[in-house]
């Protein structure tokens, strides 16, 4: 499968997780591009890929919010009306609302069209490995 990880690349820990990501993906047969917000002078139109995944961070003091740039990044981009993907979604350290943080972003790609297949918290590597595993072909 050709599959597509957008984030946020202003936050370092997001960054490396989802470069681990995409070679956990790459170990299981897949090719993965990684598409971080605001860095690419591409076209905006996913249709061309077969899953998606959305990374983000948790904001907030329970860690249930997702920042505000995650949300109007995602806006320019087409394609994403059908397409399968998954989520995931940093853990906080002090987070208690983890969930709603994870459930909020999956509601973001779902108003956008996508099917919601897969999500994940990332805490550690293997968290993203879980994740990788987990997609078929």
């Amino acid at each position: 499968m050709k599959v597509a990880i957008l984030y946020s690349p202003k936050h370092q820990k997001l960054e490396e997780s989802a470069k681990f990501l995409g070679r956990a993906l790459e170990e299981q047969g897949h090719r993965a591009e990684l598409l971080p917000f605001g860095q690419s002078d591409r076209s905006h139109n996913l249709r061309s890929y077969d899953f998606l995944y959305l990374g983000s961070v948790a904001e907030g003091i329970i860690g249930s919010k997702i920042p505000a740039d995650v949300v109007e990044a995602l806006k320019p981009y087409r394609g994403l009306e059908g397409i399968h993907s998954g989520a995931f979604l940093l853990k906080s350290a002090f987070g208690f609302g983890n969930t709603k943080g994870l459930t909020r972003l999956m509601g973001l790609l779902e108003s956008q069209g996508s099917i919601v297949m897969d999500f994940q918290l990332i805490q550690r590597q293997s968290d993203c490995t879980a994740l990788a595993k987990r997609l078929k072909r």
